[in-house]
């Protein structure tokens, strides 16, 4: 294994370049210092002069040179082409540990048309990255002079999840102060703690999973959209000193969609940032098993039906969770109008809310008596029923969605919508639907 380091011989590049030294002591493996020049273009029968490389490759020992004073093994290569595409190609070259560059703060015009090395690279390598902005901090954490304030983006992702143990590797290197931030995906305003409250101890429970008895300070906000930007203020709150986020590795027109979480990120954090790619599970032959089950429920006959159906999910026992979904309208467009509106619908809402708790609590008794299966329920408010419901499986680690429908006319699917359907489109979970009994 091997640290690959690029630089373009800047104040900066020589800071990251510094901190990748410090961590190959740390790890006692070699530094791959590695520099991409840029390429010479044949333009039709025009004369081409080939660049002289001797001024950037005596540079490039130097800098080599410097690095191995510090007593590692270091080697130097000299690449031409696109500088993200080769730092890209070098790290699959060889087996590499980790990506240390630094941010060179291009403009943002320049961003935005074909974006940063540092974002390209840490967005597209299968290699964890890390973009050094205040390289002192982590000089200093390395050298044991002061602990490092860590803070890890958290949801219920499997890229979230690389981030974690991302933390994990870091702990035997110095001291660190762990702290992890979950953003509520919603752009609705958040009445009352307790959303923040089960999402807390959810996020706990996630973290305590990858990371034992690892002291972790969880931070919930919520969103309103702006997921990174509540990220990044609660970043500067804590005066952290390392950001660590998952990657989702969008390529092609997926990127074109929206900027990802961490390249929002990446784009604007003023300190040292990890970005750590998904893995990519194997292919498991195993068998799955079932041990969570979440059950969308309104309260009518065939939920009670598809209530025994889920039990069958579980012939060695677990945990079922029934899941009520309350309407939570948007705020709309028109300040003056929707305002209103809004009021009156968030008033309607909170009312069914009661009446779903109510409802719970009194159906509690008629719940199927089921040695080793456990029942739990919880009322959401949200603007889309199949999204709260996806949301809320990857929260409780469910293993299965079941739902109940109540027919399958076609007519009635493409006039209404069908919220099975869209569970169906939007889950990362199996999803069991079960039908009406017959008559």
């Amino acid at each position: 294994m091997q640290i690959l380091c690029a630089t373009d011989f800047s104040q900066s590049a020589m800071a990251a370049a510094d901190v990748a030294a410090a961590l190959a002591k740390k790890l006692h493996i070699p530094v791959r210092l590695v520099h991409a020049a840029q390429d010479y273009i044949v333009m039709g029968d025009l004369p081409v002069v080939v660049p002289d490389d001797r001024l950037i490759r005596e540079e490039l020992k130097q800098e080599a040179e410097r690095l191995r004073a510090t007593g590692i093994q270091v080697t130097e290569e000299l690449r031409h082409g696109s500088a993200s595409y080769e730092i890209i190609d070098a790290a699959a070259e060889q087996s590499t540990q980790l990506i240390v560059l630094s941010s060179v703060g291009r403009s943002l015009a320049g961003r935005l048309l074909i974006g940063s090395v540092a974002e390209h690279v840490a967005e597209t390598s299968s290699v964890p990255t890390l973009v050094v902005r205040q390289g002192e901090l982590l000089l200093d954490w390395l050298k044991g002079d002061s602990a490092l304030r860590l803070l890890c983006g958290v949801d219920f992702t499997a890229s979230a999840d690389a981030a974690i143990s991302a933390v994990q590797t870091l702990v035997p290197m110095g001291p660190v102060e762990v702290e992890a931030a979950y953003v509520l995906p919603t752009a609705d305003p958040i009445v009352g703690n307790e959303p923040q409250d089960t999402c807390q101890r959810d996020v706990w429970e996630r973290l305590h999973g990858i990371l034992g008895d690892l002291p972790v300070k969880v931070h919930v906000r919520e969103g309103a959209g702006q997921h990174a930007a509540e990220f990044l203020k609660t970043a500067d709150e804590q005066k952290s000193g390392l950001l660590v986020v998952g990657t989702h590795q969008r390529h092609g027109l997926a990127r074109l969609k929206g900027r990802s979480f961490s390249r929002n990120v990446l784009a604007h954090a003023v300190t040292n940032v990890l970005c750590v790619p998904a893995v990519v599970a194997e292919p498991d032959s195993r068998i799955p098993s079932i041990h969570r089950v979440l059950l969308a429920t309104d309260f009518s006959e065939i939920c009670t039906h598809a209530l025994r159906h889920a039990h069958s999910l579980l012939p060695a026992g677990g945990t079922i969770h029934l899941v009520h979904v309350c309407h939570e309208p948007t705020s709309g467009v028109n300040p003056v109008i929707a305002s209103e509106v809004y009021f009156d619908h968030s008033l309607i809402t909170a009312q069914a809310k009661k009446e779903a708790l109510e409802k719970f609590e009194s159906l509690a008794a008629d719940f199927p008596q089921v040695p080793g299966v456990t029942i739990t329920t919880e009322v959401l408010t949200h603007s889309d029923f199949a999204t709260a419901l996806c949301e809320a499986a990857e929260r409780k680690g469910a293993d299965v969605i079941c739902m109940g429908t109540k027919g399958h006319s076609r007519a009635g699917a493409a006039l209404l919508g069908s919220t099975v359907q869209a569970v169906i489109a939007l889950a990362h979970k199996p999803v069991f639907v079960v039908t009406p009994p017959l008559a």
